[in-house]
């Protein structure tokens, strides 16, 4: 096992409705760091109504408890923003250090993090994140994050745009190594965020300058036309940037004005 920056407690279930509702169910008597790894999830918990559909042992289903975050609400977007960056980064180096970029090099990139929450593989979708938030005193104290990525899988719905690593380099994944290094990507990036914060700011300026710009780097489709709803009105328009708050910036094609959308407000298509 790798030797993380802060030890991890590890919960390993042999089968799980969801690893998020059995964080929730469990919260009070699991330490920070707990993690919940399942080998099978049957009905994984998605944003909304979505839900993660996967098959048994193939994947990468998995839950982190955080505790004693204490992070002021306005910046409760960056757990998110620096679990998608820890993601990418770990599947990123896996590409470069396989000569997979040699192989794909008419590809600047294959890897790219669509907003909010979803990581996308060649214009497909091979990760989810749910983020579930406890609030304490006008801060966010804990977090579940729910992980999931599909890895060994190559069946999927035909309905869903998804794939997974092994459908797009045809070979198998070692599960174990791969969740490993997430694991400790993950920690990295929040000892980036928090390292040496104040009391009063809580967070580390620079820290969150790197994530953000890493993040709105691998942006998918930004600066590309995309087609999205709002409103049940279909509009044109090219990503452009994140708020402070983690709002989408676009601007429409239509009158080149930028508008700022929620995640509930907008729908991809």
């Amino acid at each position: 096992m790798k030797k993380f920056i802060w030890n991890i407690y590890l919960i390993f279930l042999q089968k799980i409705d969801s690893t998020n509702r059995y964080a929730e169910k469990n919260i009070l008597i699991y330490p920070n760091w707990t993690v919940i790894y399942a080998i099978h999830q049957t009905n994984g918990k998605g944003v909304g109504k979505n839900y993660w559909d996967v098959e048994k042992g193939k994947n990468l289903t998995f839950s982190i408890i955080l505790k004693s975050i204490n992070l002021p609400i306005h910046k409760g977007y960056l757990i998110n923003l620096f679990i998608c960056n820890a993601i990418h980064k770990t599947l990123m180096t896996y590409y470069h250090n396989n000569n997979y970029c040699n192989y794909y090099n008419k590809y600047n990139n294959i890897f790219w993090i669509k907003w909010p929450n979803d990581i996308i593989l060649m214009n497909k979708k091979i990760g989810g994140i749910l983020i579930e938030n406890s609030v304490f005193y006008k801060k966010i104290h804990t977090s579940i994050i729910g992980i999931g990525l599909n890895v060994n899988q190559i069946q999927f719905n035909k309905k869903l745009k998804a794939s997974s690593l092994k459908k797009f380099f045809h070979k198998d994944f070692d599960l174990k190594k791969l969740f490993y290094n997430i694991i400790d990507s993950i920690q990295k990036e929040y000892f980036l965020l928090f390292k040496n914060s104040s009391p009063n700011n809580n967070i580390r300026i620079y820290g969150e300058k790197i994530i953000r710009n890493y993040y709105i780097d691998y942006l998918y489709l930004k600066d590309r036309i995309s087609i999205f709803s709002v409103k049940n009105t279909i509009n044109h328009g090219l990503i452009r940037n994140i708020t402070e708050q983690g709002h989408l910036i676009i601007e429409l094609i239509k009158n080149k004005k930028l508008y700022i959308f929620s995640q509930k407000e907008i729908q991809f298509f």
